[in-house]
């Protein structure tokens, strides 16, 4: 194999298949990349037999050929090399992989393609599209209430499901949950499947690089133990998570005895002020509520706070204590000027919605203040 290309293109091609690479693996080729022609262009692929990811990158293909590279060695090569000057990378029959650049001369062994796992092609057959906007915003509505315990590993995923409810991600660690939908998204068939958070993060990280325009799609495949995204020139496969996720819809509160109305920035405002004095992640926040006031204190061995925000609350007295950082992820994550929280009791759970009324909900369990 030799090909020319330049730096810019070759590392914005590692920088993405590398960052999933991990350093636990047991296997030493998946500490390695696969880099071959295709089609005229060079592709680079990376896996940890769990989550794949393909990259096509544009370069000159003076003869065709495979190789599997080291990826942390290839890429602190690149960051050494002159950002304008031509890349040329030739692989002999001895496995070495020639790096040269200017006067630069470097070459590292490498491994056959043979030795690398296959990685299968996104199922197109069972397909859709969807904006790469809209895909970024529903993983992070949901992604931050996954657990994150190996022992749950159903929970380390979302749920995504397709039906008569429009296309909707799921997301719980028995705490709390978040629930995004979207009813104007165009899909064939009904599906339902866990997908794991590692190549939701990836997504989101991808989305974040390119910054796709609001116009741009992801497509998106479904087989019957993987699922694929596509967008330009990179593909990411994922195994699906084998398991039953839990029955979602009893967690939802079905009433509100009490509904308020308060001010999304405010609360956030006061809930980071009061999340200073908790002492550690057990910790709570108390939120009372009356004649149109929320009152938020918080007490510590050697802290204490106390405010108030005005709400809409015509009632009795009600209290109720809340972990704050489950609070500030789910405020963060709402695009509204105003939130619904809806509660029955100090003891259940805590249904909490923006009050434009879009297909987003949250449910959070209090705790003993």
């Amino acid at each position: 194999m030799k090909i020319n290309t330049i730096k810019e293109n070759l590392l914005e091609g590692i920088q993405i298949i590398q960052s999933a690479l991990s350093p636990r693996t047991t296997l030493p080729v998946l500490q390695n990349f696969l880099m071959e022609t295709e089609n005229g262009k060079l592709k680079i692929v990376f896996t940890d037999l769990e989550m794949a990811i393909k990259h096509y990158i544009d370069a000159e293909t003076q003869s065709t050929g495979s190789i599997t590279i080291p990826a942390k060695k290839f890429s602190d090569i690149l960051h050494t090399l002159q950002n304008d000057q031509d890349i040329s990378i030739t692989t002999d029959s001895s496995n070495k992989v020639h790096i040269n650049s200017g006067k630069s001369r470097f070459w590292l062994i490498g491994t056959p393609k043979e030795e690398y796992p296959v990685i299968p092609d996104l199922n197109k057959s069972d397909s859709f599209t969807i904006g790469a906007g809209v895909l970024s915003d529903m993983i992070k509505k949901t992604i931050f209430a996954a657990a994150t315990e190996e022992t749950r590993y159903v929970l380390n995923g979302i749920l995504w499901i397709f039906g008569k409810e429009g296309f909707e991600m799921i997301a719980t660690d028995g705490r709390r949950l978040a629930l995004a939908g979207n009813k104007n998204i165009n899909i064939k068939k009904e599906f339902k499947i866990i997908v794991p958070t590692k190549v939701l993060y990836e997504i989101l990280r991808f989305i974040s690089i390119n910054k796709p325009g609001p116009e741009e799609m992801m497509l998106v495949g479904i087989g019957a133990n993987q699922i694929g995204f596509q967008m330009r020139q990179t593909t990411f496969i994922s195994r699906l998570v084998d398991g039953n996720f839990p029955n979602y819809e009893q967690v939802i509160p079905s009433k509100k005895d009490i509904q308020i109305k308060v001010s999304t920035e405010k609360i956030m405002t006061l809930t980071k002020r009061a999340a200073l004095c908790v002492n550690d992640r057990g910790g709570a926040v108390k939120y009372a509520f009356k004649d149109n006031v929320l009152h938020i204190t918080a007490v510590s061995q050697n802290m204490e706070f106390e405010d108030e925000v005005p709400v809409v609350y015509k009632g009795e007295e009600f209290q109720i204590a809340f972990n704050p950082q489950f609070m500030l992820d789910v405020l963060k994550n709402i695009d509204s000027e105003n939130i619904d929280i809806g509660l029955t009791t100090p003891v259940n759970p805590a249904i909490i919605q923006p009050s434009d009324g879009n297909m987003y909900r949250y449910v959070i369990m209090p705790m003993r203040g």
